[in-house]
């Protein structure tokens, strides 16, 4: 069983930079990126988890035990999902917060947008360091307007250090968590987002992906295609890396949810809607099959 390269370091963290870095070198114009400093990053890796995962980057998918089908697809999608909204929004919010950032680069990709607003990236403190170094070694700068706030969700409390970060009159946020909720205790979801619904200002938003609930089921280990394209695969390939979902949304209760916080939907993309978005041909035909597991969810903060 494969297992993180070393503690604290995190295995997803590495395959989601690597696959951008696959997908900026793209040919394909509806798989393609721009996410150049994954490209850099990833050269940098050395783990024995990274080395076999490049042989995919290089395009030997057979190589690629840690994918489970539409995963890349997903990966793809998500990000543009993700840059578009930032890159529309850009000097909206006089802070950005990224929860769970690994390598995320889109302080350093959006700066001539995004240098007017503070971006706090938060991480555990081991994959916190272990990027910085990487960076240093890639001779990547930071911007002058990020900040890197090492947390660890399952032992911490985001309120304490968000009340550490005074809001002026008129501020508004934008919460991204990307590639997060799943990994963590539903407890800790609980408090993450009650951290969030207090701190946020009316007009505030929050982008973050999930897991759908039945695919946190035992029988989902048996379940086949039935399960979804892809969710029996993704179940195994984040096992082997280490990793565990333990926590899931219903698709039906994501409204719910978000009232709960004070949010309210603006956009929810699963994969039917990501793939016919993202991966349709000039007919409006879909060419690709996204991983039916994760859904992501774009939601502003309502008035009080």
């Amino acid at each position: 069983m494969t297992k993180q390269a070393k503690p604290g370091f995190s295995a997803a963290a590495e395959l989601t930079c690597l696959l951008r870095a696959k997908s900026y070198g793209e040919k394909r114009p509806l798989f393609k990126t721009d996410d150049y400093v994954a490209v850099i990053l990833s050269q940098s890796f050395h783990s024995a988890f990274s080395l076999q995962q490049k042989a995919f980057l290089l395009g030997d998918e057979s190589a690629n035990f840690a994918t489970a089908p539409g995963i890349y697809e997903y990966i793809v999608a998500r990000t543009r999902f993700i840059d578009d909204i930032v890159k529309k929004t850009a000097g909206r919010f006089s802070k950005i917060f990224i929860l769970g950032a690994g390598y995320d680069s889109r302080a350093i990709r959006f700066y001539p947008a995004l240098q007017h607003s503070l971006i706090y990236e938060i991480d555990r403190p081991l994959m916190q360091q272990h990027k910085i170094k990487k960076l240093a070694e890639c001779d990547i700068t930071p911007p002058s307007n990020l900040r890197f706030l090492p947390i660890d969700f399952n032992q911490q409390n985001l309120s304490d250090a968000l009340a550490q970060i005074p809001l002026q009159t008129g501020d508004k946020c934008l919460f991204l968590l990307e590639g997060l909720l799943m990994y963590l205790e539903p407890v800790h979801v609980k408090n993450l987002f009650n951290a969030i619904s207090d701190y946020s200002s009316d007009g505030s938003q929050i982008i973050f992906d999930f897991v759908n609930q039945h695919a946190l089921t035992e029988e989902i280990l048996f379940g086949g295609d039935e399960a979804g394209y892809g969710v029996k695969e993704s179940v195994d390939c984040v096992r082997r890396i280490g990793e565990k979902w333990t926590f899931g949304i219903a698709a039906a209760e994501v409204e719910k949810v978000l009232q709960q916080y004070g949010f309210a939907l603006l956009d929810y993309a699963d994969a039917s809607k990501l793939a016919a978005r993202f991966f349709a041909d000039e007919r409006g035909r879909c060419q690709v099959k996204i991983n039916a597991a994760p859904a992501l969810v774009y939601a502003s903060r309502e008035k009080s």
